[in-house]
């Protein structure tokens, strides 16, 4: 699975693979509560969607991993 999460206020839109973000967060949370911040103009209000990735078609996209940092 991929999400991608776009901000409301700019329309910054990123992807991350649903099992990374699974790693950072407890995964039986629902999808719209991911807390994601905005890499553009650092705005809090996201809209998260999934959708599934076939392996087979790699749509031509940027994924980005999560991280933590200290």
């Amino acid at each position: 699975m991929l999400l991608a999460v776009s901000c409301t206020a700019c329309g910054h839109v990123a992807r991350f693979m649903a099992s990374d973000v699974a790693q950072f967060v407890n995964p039986t949370r629902e999808i719209e509560l991911l807390p994601f911040r905005c890499g553009e103009c650092g705005g809090k209000e996201c809209k998260v969607m999934a959708s599934e990735y076939d392996r087979d078609r790699r749509p031509d996209i940027i994924v980005w991993r999560p991280m933590r940092l200290r």
